[in-house]
């Protein structure tokens, strides 16, 4: 083993006493660092030096106790600016060393100096230092008189005072601005659904914003004096709506997935049934302050500005959206925390197999809500109830006709393009069949609306049939497991929608309650999700938005003198298989009003059918199209390519139906043509024309050309569309994804 010797260095060490610091101190400090002294400093004496290798008292008195207790201590007394003899208080000893410094100030080189000297083994005991030929800092003595009105003028006055009056007046706009800034950085995380940067905006936003208010507090009495304070009061108060509005829809998307599945818990308890109340409560809650700030500042941003404009105009839908939304909540609660059990009837159209009302029904199911408890769908083929009926119904006309049924049945019932008409047969039916009745509503999926709500869930296993689902292949795996080998009386329908609807359930807690929601949105919009309910209040809902798949009636609420005008094609496919849904549909209106202020229409549709080959599920269409208009109508001519048409049904009710058959081979392409007349006549001088276009339930959206021309006596003043316009014509293009109000303003002279 080998050994190291190491020699340690100990520092020595250094005692700096003085009441006043003196600017050469912190030098003094440097130097005794620079030459490997420890130094200690203290703005009082110290009593025990014994630790202390040197000692530096800095106008101090001398201590005849230290130079007793310490006869052989160097201790190096620095008198500064003293006039009394310092030599003479300081005995014999020869450790004991005096500096007179001739002023208080002491330089680099009078520092080496002073540490020379205490350092060295000099018999010398008194070192003075003579600064006074420094120029020394000036102090003003007593009475000594500053011209300042060299420096202060007027005109400075009068710029250090409208600088400091500008910026107490408008210091808080900084901070605002940033508030506005952290406000749509917050606003951009929500529509990304980044929740942790909505948090963090939010945050940095009210912060700033809290600046701002305060600092506008001291400056806005004179904003209002000069009746300005409008302008940053808005700003103010759009930036505070803006961030309670982001908060509360972040708290409620949050919310909402926790929400989804503690309503389809099972056998919940008191906590959750308490906690499911709350949460109910805090969304409506949060929902009425979304409605009041979006209604707040809907009136308090701008106008004028097009960005802004479209920002106005999307923060009236969602107030609208938002309005539905609560009343669509209370009657939900209601439902599901009823202590009697409510049961709604769900119909499964096909709407590949399409019919007036949507689709063939395939399916149907029966929802049980209440007591707290959403019940799983139980999920019935439509061919075990048809089997039930023991009674002969004759089939509408065009069924027994073209489609060849000699009974009618609930598979076919709904041949109305009228939801709640076809209900209320279904339940004819179901009471007939299997005496389901007592249904609190109604809703009816189409197979797109089911594609809809998968495309919300990604893939959805199903592990009964060993299948991932998801929207794009939903179609084809059920022909695969429903169709395939199908005969009346098989479970094989049932079982796999069964399937399907539990683990849509089973699969809420990972799903986007955002995206869940657009989704259902869209499928009602477009008219492939219907819904009845017995409540008058939450049904006229439903019908003033559109999605209960009604037959409306068109009323004109602008004006007294309106001219009504109405349009609603549907189909009925009546082949047995599923043609239509490689059928492309385009609609083409056009309108013109002679000088005699007649209304002239001729409705172009065609078909185009891309099906490959007569073969299942594709092949031949047969279909059997109708197209209600107004009753007071003159119908001109029905042409097929040309053709005219001779067998065609009309019939008179609320509307006139115009109903008649025709066929289009694969690949082949058909134009049907309709050339009627409205009988009332623009006769005013201003007059409102409206004009109502309905899609079919569960029919795919279409491209659909408005044509509009008018005769020379005749002008359109204004319009509720952006058409092309090419002289007295305009030419608007649109889809046909639900239904719509045209509104035209005409003048004749």
């Amino acid at each position: 083993m080998s050994f190291t010797t190491e020699i340690l260095e100990e520092k020595q060490k250094a005692l700096i006493v003085s009441k006043n610091n003196y600017g050469f101190i912190d030098n003094l400090k440097e130097r005794l660092k620079e030459s490997s002294v420890e130094y200690f400093f203290s703005s009082r004496r110290i009593e025990s030096l014994d630790r202390f290798d040197y000692c530096f008292f800095i106008n101090e008195p001398f201590s005849p106790e230290h130079i007793k207790k310490y006869p052989q201590k160097k201790i190096i007394y620095i008198m500064l600016n003293q006039k009394k003899d310092i030599k003479k208080n300081k005995g014999k000893s020869q450790y004991i060393k005096t500096v007179s410094v001739a002023s208080e100030f002491l330089t680099d080189q009078d520092l080496d100096k002073v540490l020379w000297f205490a350092f060295s083994k000099t018999s010398e005991s008194h070192l003075f230092i003579n600064t006074r030929h420094f120029i020394k800092p000036q102090t003003p003595k007593a009475g000594l008189k500053i011209n300042l009105s060299k420096y202060i003028t007027t005109k400075t006055i009068t710029i250090i005072f409208i600088v400091f009056v500008f910026i107490y007046h408008f210091l808080f706009i900084p901070p605002l601005a940033l508030s506005i800034f952290h406000t749509a950085l917050s606003y951009d995380g929500l529509r990304k659904e980044s929740f942790e940067k909505v948090s963090k905006h939010v945050g940095l936003g009210n912060f700033y914003l809290d600046i701002s208010k305060n600092l506008y507090s001291y400056a806005r009495p004179t904003w209002l004096l000069f009746g300005v304070a409008s302008f940053p009061d808005n700003s103010i108060d759009i930036s505070a709506k803006g961030l309670t509005v982001i908060k509360e829809v972040t708290s409620i998307v949050e919310g909402a997935s926790e929400l989804q599945i503690l309503i389809f818990t099972k056998s919940k308890s008191p906590e959750e049934k308490a906690d499911l109340t709350l949460r109910f409560k805090k969304i409506k809650s949060s929902l009425a302050i979304i409605n009041d700030d979006l209604s707040v500042l809907n009136q308090k941003l701008p106008s004028g500005i097009p960005i802004i404009n479209k920002i106005k105009t999307e923060m009236i839908e969602v107030v609208d959206l938002i309005g539905k939304s609560g009343k669509i909540i209370n009657y939900l609660e209601s439902q599901l925390f009823s202590p009697t059990e409510k049961k709604y009837l769900v119909y499964f159209a096909n709407n590949r197999e399409l019919r007036p009302g949507g689709g063939f029904i395939g399916s149907f199911g029966i929802l049980k809500v209440g007591n707290y408890e959403v019940q799983k769908v139980e999920v019935y083929d439509v061919y075990d109830a048809d089997g039930q009926l023991t009674v002969h119904i004759d089939p509408p006309i065009p069924l027994s006709k073209y489609l060849g049924v000699p009974h009618w049945f609930l598979r076919d019932s709904n041949f109305s393009p009228d939801f709640l008409e076809n209900h209320q047969e279904a339940l004819f039916f179901l009471d007939n069949e299997m005496g389901f009745e007592d249904f609190e509503g109604a809703i009816l999926i189409t197979t797109s609306a089911i594609e809809n709500v998968l495309a919300a869930f990604g893939d959805l296993y199903i592990p009964d049939y060993d299948e991932h689902i998801n929207a794009k292949n939903f179609y084809l795996k059920t022909q695969l497991h429903v169709e395939k080998d199908f005969f009346p009386g098989s479970t094989q329908k049932r079982n796999f929608l069964s399937g399907l609807m539990n683990q849509l359930f089973i699969n809420l807690d990972r799903v986007s309650p955002k995206i869940l929601a657009r989704e259902v949105k869209r499928s009602l919009d477009e008219k492939q999700l219907t819904v009845y309910v017995k409540d008058p209040s939450i049904q006229a809902l439903f019908d003033s938005s559109f999605w209960s798949g009604r037959v409306i009636e068109p009323k004109c609420t602008l004006s007294q003198d309106c001219i009504i005008d109405y349009l609603f094609p549907y189909d009925a496919n009546v082949g047995s298989n599923k043609a239509n849904y490689f059928v492309n549909r385009s609609l083409y209106l056009k309108t013109n009003i002679d000088n005699e202020g007649q209304i002239n229409h001729l409705l172009s549709i065609q078909y185009k059918n891309n099906s490959p080959a007569l073969v299942f599920p594709t092949g031949l269409f047969r279909n059997y199209f109708q197209v209600l208009l107004p009753r007071d109508v003159t119908v001109k001519e029905v042409t097929k390519n040309g053709v005219r048409v001779d067998e065609v049904d009309q019939k008179d009710d609320k509307y006139k139906t115009v109903g008649f058959f025709f066929e289009i081979k694969p690949t082949e392409t058909a134009e049907i043509k309709i050339s009627y007349s409205l009988n009332q006549k623009v006769v005013n001088e201003r007059q409102i024309y409206q004009f109502v276009i309905q899609k079919q339930i569960g029919a795919p959206n279409s491209d659909f050309v408005l044509e509009f021309t008018t005769g020379n006596n005749i002008y359109v003043l204004n319009q509720n569309f952006s058409p092309v316009v090419k002289g007295r014509e305009i030419i608007y293009n649109t889809n046909l994804s639900t239904d719509k109000i045209f509104l035209i303003e005409l003048m004749k002279q």
